[in-house]
């Protein structure tokens, strides 16, 4: 008979219950994380519909057109106007004071945080018959025009935007400055944007740009509204095909591998006109980002080095235009040079004193010698001091005394020329 045995349960330690902070952290983090995926999608969406329109195509080449009337200070790329222009921030009222400031009478206020705004409506409600279409979206109403402003869709700031373009060029510094260029080259150049391409019927290409702007390939068609063939109406739709590199060079790619030739004659003129330039742009933009790199890493690493004190050429002894510092040095040379002096007379004292000593010993030896040892060889007596001897000791004397006065000199020079060289 098997007897099975009592299995042993196994205890686990039940989880610890999350605080409620962190829980609250948590969906605080997820919540940021879906609103910024939605500020970015919901940008997204706002760029393509701006981007679907043709009067944004006008603004950008109309401020590429007359930029020294507009502002020659004001540099914005295409990107920074569209953002401006969905952000409502302050890189697009810059652009509108700029072009408020060329219609005259010119505000005094209008540089004040948001009174640019009101402004603008009180320029462009008489005129918006003229210059647009449709009702104005917005009129000044006490102050309220701002904060209503701010509450517009992109679509109706690019509308302002582009009745205040149509309002400058009616200005007369526009008017001389398009009569002034005429002369001077063909009009269909500078001021008229020819097309590069298309099929012939409705659609059509165009390429418009400048260095600051950036380049863009437009793609536009017409197409006639079908319940009325005769009347004047059309639906016309406006997208930006191209707006870097790789985007030219893939449009070229699909117009000229298109079976029907005008498409694909429209794909070689990329080749041959756009692109040419859009590299040339890209290529100085890479240099110029490159650039802006090298420099934020060197003062990175500027800071990031640690503080240390080292030797520096203004770390010197202040300037002093009086005497006092001067007659102190030479009072310590003096001092120092009169106690080496007394330092050599002592010695030579003492040498002259441990001579003396040494021949009052020799002499009494000799007394010694001569009572004990009447006679003496000649050969062991002591030899006596000649005078070449006496000269060799005063020789090197005077040598003894030379060297001490040199070192002493030497060391007074060097010591004025290092006090000159602080001061």
């Amino acid at each position: 008979m098997v007897k099975l045995r009592p299995r042993t349960a196994v205890v686990t330690e039940a989880p610890e219950p999350k605080l409620e902070e962190e829980r609250i952290c948590e969906d605080l983090m997820i919540l940021s994380d879906d609103s910024d995926d939605n500020d970015s999608s919901s940008s997204d969406s706002a760029v393509k519909h701006l981007r679907g329109r043709w009067e944004l195509a006008s603004v950008l080449n109309f401020l590429n057109v007359f930029e020294p009337l507009v502002s020659e200070k004001l540099k914005l790329t295409a990107e920074e106007i569209e953002m401006g222009l969905i952000e409502s921030n302050n890189t697009n009222a810059q652009l509108h004071i700029a072009l408020l400031k060329g219609i005259p009478p010119v505000n005094k206020n209008i540089d004040d945080e948001n009174a640019w705004i009101t402004v603008l409506c009180k320029k462009l409600s008489p005129w918006w018959p003229w210059i647009a279409t449709g009702e104005i979206p917005l009129t000044a109403n006490k102050g309220k025009e701002i904060s209503e402003y701010q509450g517009l869709n992109p679509i109706n700031r690019l509308k302002f935007l582009k009745a205040l373009c149509e309002l400058r060029v009616q200005q007369d510094d526009v008017r001389s400055y398009i009569q002034e260029n005429t002369k001077e080259e063909d009009l269909d150049s500078h001021f008229r944007k020819r097309k590069l391409g298309g099929d012939g019927k409705k659609t059509s290409y165009w390429f418009d740009g400048n260095d600051m702007q950036g380049y863009r390939l437009y793609r536009e068609v017409n197409e006639i509204s079908k319940k009325n063939a005769f009347s004047d109406k059309s639906c016309l739709s406006w997208e930006i095909e191209a707006t870097n590199l790789d985007e030219f060079q893939r449009v070229a790619r699909e117009l000229s591998s298109s079976k029907t030739s005008p498409l694909a004659a429209t794909g070689e003129m990329i080749e041959t006109e756009a692109i040419p330039v859009v590299e040339k742009y890209h290529k100085k933009k890479e240099r110029a980002l490159k650039k802006k790199m090298k420099l934020e890493k060197v003062v990175n690493v500027n800071f990031s080095r640690p503080m240390r004190i080292t030797r520096s050429c203004r770390n010197r002894m202040p300037a002093t235009y009086t005497f006092d510092d001067y007659d102190k040095m030479i009072s310590d040379a003096v001092e120092e040079r009169e106690e080496t002096d007394k330092d050599e007379v002592e010695g030579r004292e003492q040498q002259s004193a441990s001579l003396g000593s040494n021949e009052s010993s020799e002499g009494n030896k000799k007394k010694l010698t001569e009572d004990e040892e009447p006679e003496i060889n000649k050969e062991d007596e002591a030899p006596e001091i000649t005078n070449d001897d006496e000269k060799e000791n005063e020789k090197s004397k005077e040598d003894a005394e030379s060297k001490g006065e040199y070192g002493v000199k030497n060391r007074l020079r060097q010591r004025v020329t290092r006090n000159s060289a602080l001061c």
